[in-house]
């Protein structure tokens, strides 16, 4: 059977979010055709494997002496085991899952690190990733797709607070460019609450992204993926939120959502019309969740998540043995992308290096 990497953890902010991501596909991942092999990446960046991975309740409290430290080496697609200054060959990896949220996962750092490794990786690519995981450069990209966003400024200090209030009219909301699970955003209806908001943000981010905040407006989500040589996209969902942004808590502590969303049929296809235009056309691949705003008959596109939380299993299966069936699709899809990815030619012999007389490779020999 085939061994199959899963990542997850990582040195992000979404770290505990990740966890639960990656232990719930490691544990519906089809183990009569697949071995699921957990890959930990802990808050400093080192890579765990164990069996005590695939319980929750081990994240509690981390017993590090149960583990094996691991790690991967360029263009060999073989998991080794660290101990002291010692590798040690574990097992051959046939494929690998990203279920990094956040920074030097969800923005094509793993996708990348596991190309070089001659890995296929059952995700988004490194551009479509890192396109997605920075709010600005989505807004631009989205723009020449004519997907409304809202109008947006872009702040590197609290400094900025007072151009900003001069071009944007309050109230206004505030995040890290970068990031997501609602961490990092304010709103604010003032410039002292505008210059506090920027900190905030910019503890978890280089830039901050301002945009008008919206006062009535419905929140709807939407996941697709592509299998089985179609695009399957789910039905929409309304997350509840118990204030005037959706949080962290009303994320993932209270989870309430609304599903199939209490929308009517035209605005629900629409939504999933978009949804399937983004996905196709900024070369996504994988399952992810497209977050929209709804206010006042316009449908504005909020994020990307091209890791989204729990692989939005949810969307698409009642249960997580259903789910399984689903990943064995994606999994296929995966290894068919990275069949067809060697088929590219890399390799041209120019005969540069040869031209011992040009002045470049003088230049060398000194």
């Amino acid at each position: 059977m085939k061994n199959i990497l899963v990542f997850f953890g990582g040195e992000s902010i979404e770290h505990e979010i990740s966890c639960i991501t990656g232990v719930l596909t490691l544990n519906s991942v089809d183990k009569s055709t697949y071995i699921p092999i957990p890959v930990y990446v802990d808050g400093s960046g080192e890579w765990w494997t164990g069996e005590n991975l695939f319980d929750v309740e081990f994240y509690k409290k981390v017993d590090y002496k149960k583990l094996d430290r691991v790690t991967l080496f360029s263009g060999e697609n073989l998991l080794y085991k660290v101990k002291g200054k010692k590798v040690k060959p574990m097992l051959s990896v046939s494929l690998a899952i990203n279920c990094l949220h956040g920074e030097r996962g969800e923005d094509g750092c793993l996708f990348g690190m596991l190309k070089m490794c001659k890995i296929p990786v059952l995700g988004s690519p490194l551009f479509a990733s890192s396109l997605a995981m920075n709010k600005s450069y989505t807004k631009l990209a989205l723009k020449g797709l004519r997907v409304k966003t809202l109008p947006y400024l872009l702040a590197t200090d609290k400094d900025c607070a007072k151009e900003i209030q001069r071009k944007l009219k309050y109230p206004l909301i505030i995040k890290p460019d970068s990031g997501g699970s609602s961490i990092g955003i304010s709103t604010a209806n003032n410039l002292n609450d505008l210059q506090h908001a920027l900190v905030v943000a910019l503890r978890y981010g280089k830039t901050a992204i301002i945009e008008p905040k919206l006062t009535d407006f419905t929140e709807i989500n939407c996941a697709c993926f592509f299998a089985d040589g179609k695009l399957v996209v789910s039905e929409c969902e309304r997350p509840v939120s118990r204030g005037d942004v959706l949080s962290f808590n009303d994320k993932y502590k209270s989870g309430e959502r609304i599903f199939p969303a209490d929308i009517d049929k035209m605005l629900s296809d629409k939504i999933k019309d978009i949804t399937a235009k983004v996905y196709l056309n900024l070369g996504f691949s994988g399952v992810i969740r497209v977050d929209y705003l709804v206010s006042k008959g316009e449908v504005y596109l909020n994020e990307i998540n091209s890791v989204p939380g729990s692989l939005s299993y949810y969307l698409f299966c009642k249960t997580t043995k259903e789910w399984g069936g689903v990943l064995n699709k994606l999994i296929a899809v995966a290894l068919n992308e990275y069949a067809r990815d060697l088929t590219v030619s890399r390799k041209f012999n120019s005969g540069i290096l040869s031209l011992t007389g040009s002045k470049g490779a003088k230049r060398l020999k000194k």
